[in-house]
């Protein structure tokens, strides 16, 4: 699947970029009138094709899911606006990086074997859609039940909205009743 016609993998993306970058620079070398300046603009371009693909929309709202699946709270506080907001939330939960890095441990901790997969992202201008799984072993307690060691494998939908490179907002959205339900919540 591609997203606005750029390859789903960040490599492929700097392997596309790279075959560009090489087919521009055997262009040049090949021209009877070639120059260094030439050459140096053929390879910016390339470059810079890659690094404002990085910072499209999509591309920062994959990393979202990268940072919750590789337990990498320092990707999220790259990508964050320091006064990003999880729609919904409750009142007295902080803006920024802090209240998602927090989630994002609290997750891992009660999950050690955490996963999320991206199986559908739309894009609308600054505003990426995403419809991901969530999977996991519960390990610790959660929501008021013991640890069950139960499995769980839940939906998630989320609206991110990403302006100046940063995701200033979330709308979030998990299946937790299919979760809870999974992990004995409504056994008799």
């Amino acid at each position: 699947m591609t997203v606005d016609g750029l390859p789903d993998d960040l490599n492929a993306l700097k392997a596309m970029v790279l075959s560009r970058e090489a087919e521009n620079a055997a262009y040049v070398r090949s021209s009877r009138n070639c120059s260094v300046t030439a050459l140096v603009a053929a390879l910016f371009v390339g470059n810079a094709a890659l690094a404002e693909a990085q910072n499209q929309p999509a591309a920062i709202a994959v990393k979202w899911y990268e940072a919750f699946d590789e337990n990498r709270p320092d990707i999220l506080e790259a990508i964050l606006s320091s006064n990003w907001q999880e729609l919904p939330s409750e009142p007295e939960v902080a803006r920024g990086a802090q209240s998602a890095t927090s989630g994002l441990k609290m997750l891992h901790t009660t999950f050690p074997d955490f996963r999320i997969a991206i199986d559908d992202i739309v894009t609308d201008g600054n505003k990426v859609v995403v419809r991901s799984t969530i999977t996991g072993t519960q390990m610790q307690p959660f929501a008021g039940l013991a640890a069950s060691g139960r499995k769980i494998r839940i939906q998630a939908i989320d609206i991110h909205l990403v302006e100046d490179g940063k995701i200033t907002k979330t709308w979030h959205s998990e299946d937790w009743m299919t979760g809870l339900r999974q992990l004995g919540a409504f056994e008799r």
